[in-house]
């Protein structure tokens, strides 16, 4: 927690901006980075929560700032920038990408997956021919319990890394659920 204590604050203004979850923020970013906001991957992805301009900075511009340009990386690199495109991106996960898987933890191991991975990777391991459509994807999420989600998710998804990435998002989650963060965010 001492590593996150930095960024609680501004993690949980921008959390109840975009309705996102303050404990999956921070697991997310903790997975991501280790709360390194100059942390850089060779996808390229950038700061905190690891956005990559391209795709997630671009989806945030486009559908929540109405900018039709991708996040620069030095703009990423700030700690309140980043925290509010990762808040972003997951809200659109969740409200557009997602919204109609109905259960709500069915729904949070997709968001944790398609975080990493992209929704259309997510569909496809569900999809009946493995295409990355969300629609007939989220007709057969929605026939399953959550356990079900999360073991195909975490024995199915196209690439290990996202595989094992669903897991330690999910264990730190665990983790910032059960501390008693009140006092840090006064």
């Amino acid at each position: 927690m001492k590593r996150a204590q930095p960024y609680l604050k501004q993690a949980s203004i921008v959390g109840k901006e975009y309705g996102v979850n303050l404990d999956l923020i921070l697991a997310i970013t903790q997975t991501e980075s280790s709360f390194n906001p100059l942390a850089q991957s060779p996808i390229p992805a950038f700061g905190l929560m690891q956005i990559v301009p391209a795709s997630a900075g671009l989806d945030v511009n486009t559908i929540l700032k109405n900018k039709k340009v991708a996040p620069t990386s030095s703009l990423l690199f700030q700690p309140e920038e980043n925290l509010e495109f990762g808040a972003g991106y997951l809200h659109i996960l969740n409200t557009r990408y997602l919204k109609d898987i109905k259960n709500q933890q069915s729904r949070l191991y997709c968001i944790i997956a398609a975080y990493n991975t992209g929704a259309g990777n997510v569909a496809s391991v569900f999809h009946p021919q493995n295409r990355k459509a969300i629609g007939p994807a989220v007709k057969v999420i929605n026939t399953l319990e959550p356990e079900e989600v999360y073991q195909r998710l975490s024995k199915e998804l196209p690439y290990k890394e996202t595989q094992l990435y669903l897991r330690k998002v999910t264990k730190a989650l665990d983790k910032f659920q059960a501390y008693d963060k009140s006092q840090l965010l006064i």
